[in-house]
């Protein structure tokens, strides 16, 4: 879809500053890399990509979802006729309010007047000038701005498993928890689970009867005063959205209908963590493209490595932003016959957090519905708290890297 060379992948430090997202869709090569001098230029801007015309409404909403001011620049130099077409395309089926901008060699009246009806709110000439790109953007900041846009947007954090079995659901309440008791964040725990999912059981609460897709059925008139009618309240202040109980009736929401809901949540709380199944499911897709993060939970055994590299590989298919993965190694011990170096060398990525194998503990705390006593164990509860502060901006360690090859690579076929 790409039709030049995408601009570098912004890291974490860089998305926290970035506001607006800027897609271009058929800019030639020479116009794009002024285009893109012009947008580094406006704070907050990002140039996300430059793709062609056969780009659907559903991935230009998907590339920019993550930017609070959204824009796709069209180039009218490859037709008018066929530049208008893609613009009432997107017009009418993009979510999130996108901003068409128009961008053509020529400025005669006629072909602006084109643009204008077509539903382009900005007309840029080509070769691009930076300040006229810098008052387009900031003529479209300023309008949103006035029509009230929440800036205070909480961070999504979907954690899934590359298996089952691997521990998914307690790393997401503990890791919930502490971002409540040592951040004091407004924080949401999310099974979503279609059926008998185990979160509210780990804590020993009461099921709600209403789960998290009863809500997602609800987005037509979803309010905090609903919501507030959904969520289940542990004694730390963490709320919890529930799955549903029952084992022969699954729903079957539309994607559109979870990623709403779930963009709504993030308004409303500082942090949203999400118990996500296993499998790329599209309520799975759904959770990640309204994911700031997504953390792929491994244990030290092959099936689950294998998985992990396959998950990563479907992420990167998905476009999704390779500084947003991050994988976390569970039951870690010094003596797992596969050593981090192994498995950091067959995932090509460092593991980013480490949490100890303290099995028997976590089985007694599940079973007491009282997960926060496993973290008498102080290299487990030190495990989540830097988990935590990593998640609030911390600085991690740097990564040593080993590039050893190992002798089991062969049965992955990696």
């Amino acid at each position: 879809m790409t039709i030049t060379g995408t601009t570098p992948p912004i890291n974490e430090s860089q998305a926290a500053r970035l506001r607006v997202g800027v897609l271009c869709i058929g800019v030639d090569p020479e116009a794009l890399q002024g285009l893109d001098t012009a947008v580094t230029q406006v704070t907050g801007a990002h140039l996300v990509d430059n793709v062609d015309r056969r780009i659907v409404s559903r991935e230009v909403t998907r590339l920019l979802e993550k930017f609070l001011y959204k824009i796709c620049i069209i180039d009218f130099d490859e037709g008018v006729e066929a530049s208008c077409r893609t613009a009432e395309q997107l017009r009418d089926n993009c979510d999130g309010g996108v901003e068409l901008f128009a961008a053509s060699s020529d400025s005669g009246a006629e072909t602006i007047m084109a643009a204008m009806r077509s539903g382009f709110s900005e007309f840029l000439t080509k070769p691009f000038d930076p300040d006229q790109v810098a008052a387009a953007v900031e003529h479209v900041t300023a309008k949103r701005r006035v029509k009230g846009d929440n800036t205070g947007n909480g961070r999504v954090v979907t954690l899934t498993g590359a298996k089952g079995g691997v521990g998914v659901t307690s790393l997401a309440l503990h890791l919930a928890l502490t971002l409540v008791t040592r951040h004091q964040q407004q924080c949401l725990l999310v099974d979503q689970h279609p059926a008998l999912g185990d979160v509210s059981l780990y804590l020993g609460l009461k099921r709600h009867h209403y789960s998290f897709y009863e809500l997602v059925h609800n987005t037509d008139r979803l309010d905090k005063e609903l919501l507030q009618g959904f969520v289940l309240t542990h004694a730390s202040g963490l709320q919890i959205l529930d799955s549903r109980e029952v084992i022969d009736r699954f729903p079957h929401p539309s994607p559109e209908a979870i990623e709403h809901t779930l963009s709504f949540l993030a308004v409303n709380y500082d942090s949203v963590v999400i118990d996500c199944p296993p499998g790329m499911t599209e309520d799975s897709c759904a959770a990640l493209r309204q994911s700031d993060q997504v953390v792929i939970v491994i244990t030290p055994e092959l099936p689950a490595i294998r998985n992990a590299v396959r998950t990563i590989e479907f992420l990167a298919g998905m476009h999704y932003p390779d500084q947003a993965i991050e994988v976390v190694l569970n039951r870690h011990e010094k003596t797992n016959v596969l050593t981090e170096e192994e498995i950091e060398t067959a995932l090509r990525r460092p593991i980013a957090v480490k949490i100890p194998n303290s099995y028997e503990e976590i089985v007694q705390a599940i079973n007491s519905g009282t997960p926060s006593s496993a973290c008498r164990n102080a290299k487990l509860a030190l495990a989540f708290e830097q988990w935590a502060d990593r998640l609030m901006g911390a600085e991690p360690e740097p990564a040593v890297k080993n590039t050893r090859p190992a002798r089991w690579f062969e049965r992955l076929g990696l």
